[in-house]
């Protein structure tokens, strides 16, 4: 059965099975068994194991910074003029016809814009849109993967800008 140990400079520590008497003398003076610790992201409060906030904090940092990164890849871009929706539908369907375009050079086809307007795309352009819609998320996600390891060094992960 494992054992759970803490000494107040030394740290937590955990054993695989009940340490022999012996050993347990030559723990360092101070040494207490606590519960095994729930996971890396606790701290041992001399009463039980509470999660560290800092780590919360960072955790929180990275779920919102997530959050952003999702509304600044479907904000939309504009290329050429033509406004366009970036939201995941929209990416799948350009998607769809910049493989079709692809298939067939010939290709020509009416896309709606973000603004509601009907345009006629011929192959390249449709390839061209598509090209520059993943260019924009690949830049959401280079910005969040900047972002997240700013929160991860940071004293205070909250303080971190999430600016895209």
């Amino acid at each position: 059965m494992e054992h759970g140990f803490f000494h107040p400079a030394r740290g937590y520590w955990q054993t695989t099975g009940t340490p022999a008497p012996e050993i347990r003398a030559a723990y360092p003076e101070g040494t207490v068994e606590v519960p095994l610790r729930p996971g890396a992201d606790h701290l041992w409060t001399g009463e039980g194991w509470e999660p560290d906030p800092a780590r919360r904090s960072a955790d929180q940092a990275l779920a919102a910074l997530k959050a952003a990164r999702d509304a600044a890849i479907a904000r939309g871009i504009e290329v050429d003029g033509l406004r366009l929706q970036t939201d995941d539908l929209s990416q799948s369907r350009l998607t769809a016809a910049a493989l079709a375009a692809r298939l067939d050079p010939a290709l020509t086809l009416r896309w709606k814009l973000a603004t509601g307007e009907f345009v006629a795309l011929s192959a390249p352009q449709i390839i061209a849109l598509a090209l520059a819609v993943r260019a924009h998320v690949q830049a959401c996600f280079d910005r969040e993967a900047d972002l997240a390891a700013q929160i991860r060094a940071a004293a205070d992960p909250a303080a971190v800008a999430l600016t895209f």
